[in-house]
């Protein structure tokens, strides 16, 4: 007999519903919460839609903890610490073998964080999942992308370009089959894509790290969509431009490990897209406190470079190189 939808919440997400300033959690027809007034309350909400975020027979693990973690991502891109979340899922079917792995990843991530699923709903449908979360940020404290000054240094966490990389080895277009070919990488295709596609989904959060790097920086915005078309971003909101130097892009060990063009490194670091991690300017005064916060939090910080007046230039080795400026888009 299959499970009922109110069961299904019951069995899976109640568990993890009562947290600090947390009044009321699942069960009513809305959650309660307390905002503290010396802060502001910061949403998002991001939907995850198989075929199109994530590849169909993806482990429903991984998926539990990469949707919350783009949440939890846009979360610290604020400074802010995450407070509470809701889950909204379709499922083709109630598959409880999928909802119990599911939910182990979801909790997996939110237990680390000390934070309630406090909502939500189900339905049936093609499989997509959608996720609202709320974080408290001091007030006055947000890093905006509007913030960014001429001579700020330009800096990100971790590393870029991975897991453009495994959605390039999923789609198994000609051209990367060829590229693995050349490089003698073929009969190991299927284990190298599922070491970068797993790595590529359970990417660390760094929420506590940006709640104490607000304190020294009022501009950041995570690398979801590409770092060219995410500092596009912030360029537009400051209205600045800055220069890009791509020989200090952080890399994945893996690109060497593999071998990879050094070109298309570069371009996946520049346009891939999925990084989610936090990408950040501030005066460069910092810079001794910020390897102080790097280092007691474990998150590598890599300067790539500065904030400046014009338009957007990406430098290689001191020359110029043209760039496509379009991020990626839905529609």
């Amino acid at each position: 007999m299959a499970i009922s939808e109110f069961e299904l919440i019951k069995k899976y997400f109640t568990s993890n519903d009562r947290g600090e300033g947390i009044s009321l959690g699942i069960g009513d027809d809305c959650a309660l919460i307390n905002i503290p007034s010396e802060y502001e309350l910061a949403i998002t909400t991001d939907t995850q839609n198989e075929g199109i975020h994530f590849f169909k027979d993806t482990s429903p693990f991984l998926l539990g903890y990469k949707s919350l973690l783009v949440n939890v991502s846009d979360l610290a891109a604020m400074g802010a610490k995450p407070y509470c979340f809701t889950l909204s899922i379709n499922l083709p079917d109630a598959n409880e073998k999928f909802l119990e792995e599911f939910s182990k990843g979801l909790y997996s991530l939110a237990s680390k964080l000390n934070l309630p699923l406090i909502g939500g709903n189900t339905n049936k449908g093609p499989l997509s999942i959608s996720i609202s979360a709320y974080g408290l940020v001091r007030k006055n404290c947000a890093m905006k992308r509007a913030n960014a000054k001429v001579n700020d240094g330009i800096y990100v966490t971790g590393t870029l370009g991975l897991p453009a990389f495994a959605v390039d080895l999923g789609y198994r277009s000609s051209q990367i089959c060829k590229l693995m070919e050349k490089l003698s990488l073929n009969k190991e295709y299927d284990s190298i894509f599922d070491h970068c596609y797993k790595k590529g989904m359970l990417i660390d959060n760094r929420c506590s790290f940006s709640t104490e790097l607000s304190r020294i920086c009022s501009c950041a915005i995570d690398i979801s969509d590409g770092l060219v078309g995410d500092i596009s971003h912030i360029l537009k909101a400051s209205s600045v431009g800055a220069t890009i130097n791509i020989e200090d892009l952080p890399k994945p060990t893996e690109f060497s490990t593999y071998n990879l063009p050094e070109d298309y490194q570069d371009h996946l670091c520049l346009y891939g897209g999925g990084d989610y991690e936090l990408l950040f300017t501030m005066n460069e005064t910092n810079e001794e406190i910020l390897q102080k916060l790097s280092e007691s939090f474990n998150v590598p910080v890599k300067r790539i470079g500065t904030i400046k007046n014009g338009s957007l230039e990406l430098l290689k080795h001191g020359k110029m190189l043209g760039y496509r400026e379009k991020p990626f888009e839905h529609f």
